[in-house]
């Protein structure tokens, strides 16, 4: 049987996923003595990934810094975008539990200057860090601008891509099944596109792509952060 290569970890001492089993910063050491530990081995990133995520509600907290990505073709390339006088903007977010303690991170590029930008709340959810983070982003443009916004999260991109939002909001926010869920955010992400003309690019979580990684640290470091703010949005 081929060597697993990957160990994912959703319930340790350090969740996150792992390259080697053996050591003080293996899996192994992860795991042992936890009542109850979660945790499994896969032949690749993606596949340890996806687990994760599955289990967890959000992306890891923990990958291995030399881990070998294959970079990804984009819909749109961002360093092209850039050239074109087009603000970047990559964002995350997500939360620990789902709902839990959760954060959201910006990285905003327009021509050569670079922001930043993150926050948290006590309690909240993977969707609503989500959409907080390309609201924020959006909300820190001064001017109407030509915006490409890139973001691992298919329920906002398809959300606004696709007009979903905007027939909810048409809609007095309920769907065939019921009510539709986060419409403040909603609502708040539909008036600041209004002002700007924007361009929706889907990327996949953990593939190598510098910004996104960045945001994802962001999002995580926001979310450990002590005496959160409420999240008034949010309803259980």
């Amino acid at each position: 049987m081929a060597k697993r290569k990957f160990y994912a970890v959703v319930k340790g001492r350090q969740p996150g996923i792992y390259t080697e089993w053996f050591g003080n910063d293996g899996a192994e050491a992860q795991v042992k003595g936890i009542d109850q530990a979660v945790f499994k081995g896969f032949a690749s990133f993606a596949d340890a990934e996806a687990w994760y995520r599955e289990r967890a509600g959000r992306a890891p907290q923990h990958i291995p810094q030399n881990v070998d990505l294959t970079p990804v073709s984009l819909a749109i390339d961002p360093q092209k975008a850039l050239a074109e006088g087009k603000v970047v903007l990559f964002s995350d977010g997500g939360s620990n539990g789902n709902p839990g303690p959760g954060g959201y991170g910006v990285v905003l590029r327009s021509g050569a200057t670079v922001r930043e930008l993150t926050g948290g709340f006590a309690r909240t959810t993977n969707n609503r860090m989500e959409l907080m983070g390309v609201i924020t982003g959006l909300q820190d443009l001064k001017q109407p601008s030509k915006v490409v916004v890139f973001s691992d999260s298919s329920y906002v991109i398809n959300g606004m891509q696709k007009g979903w939002a905007e027939r909810w909001s048409k809609n007095g926010w309920r769907t065939t099944t019921g009510a539709v869920k986060n419409p403040d955010l909603w609502q708040t992400l539909l008036e600041l596109a209004q002002g700007h003309t924007i361009e929706w690019v889907q990327v996949p979580g953990h593939a190598g792509i510098k910004d996104n990684e960045r945001c994802d640290r962001l999002a995580v470091q926001a979310s450990r952060q002590p005496n959160l703010p409420i999240d008034h949005g949010y309803q259980d």
